[in-house]
């Protein structure tokens, strides 16, 4: 009888270990990795939304607004081409600070303590302040990011500060959460570029 409380203890500890660091309870307006987006969207505005960004095209993605957002002004949503049931496999929220780079990066520290305290001990990486020469080069353009890898996918958290250049084009600092499930991850980095 004592080994069978034993066995039941652990298993309820190791269930509890295990749901802590599962990328699914982080959400986005409701909405996380392994949903179906047939139960937010209708079939037909996810297949009007669907379109291939990369010549590998295994996996589709749509950019959806909608009035049911309450923070984020825009989600980009990724799932496989050829699944019916439409799992998220990536999602990747916005939120502008049009000049105002210091309010992003409050509400960086905010959602990065919210993770901190969903999740048991993740692995993460503080890239700090950096300029993406790529997208500016003139250096002027900055991004901000934290990355969090758990056991089924990784969640990245990050300002980007736009310098005057590229300010004047029309871009805004805004804040981006992304989060991606293992298939993504591995799919974006070997396979969307073939």
């Amino acid at each position: 009888m004592k080994n069978i409380l034993v066995i039941f203890l652990l298993t309820l500890v190791l269930q509890t270990w295990t749901k802590a660091d599962d990328i699914s309870d982080f959400e986005i307006e409701g909405i996380s990795i392994g949903d179906s987006l047939l139960d937010h969207f209708s079939k037909e505005r996810v297949d009007k939304k669907g379109q291939a960004l990369y010549p590998n095209k295994e996996m589709l993605a749509g950019t959806f607004k909608d009035n049911s957002f309450e923070i984020f002004e825009e989600i980009q949503f990724h799932w496989l081409a050829n699944d019916k049931e439409y799992i998220i496999q990536s999602l990747s929220a916005n939120i502008d600070f049009p000049n105002d780079i210091t309010k992003c990066l409050e509400k960086r520290k905010n959602i990065n303590e919210d993770i901190a305290e969903l999740f048991t001990n993740p692995k993460k990486d503080d890239w700090g302040k950096r300029a993406l020469m790529n997208v500016d080069p003139s250096g002027q353009t900055y991004a901000y990011q934290n990355v969090y890898w758990l056991n089924n996918g990784n969640i990245i958290v990050s300002c980007r500060d736009f310098g005057i250049n590229k300010e004047n084009e029309g871009h805004k600092d805004y804040l981006a959460i992304m989060i991606d499930s293992k298939i993504f991850d591995y799919w974006i980095n070997n396979k969307a570029w073939d």
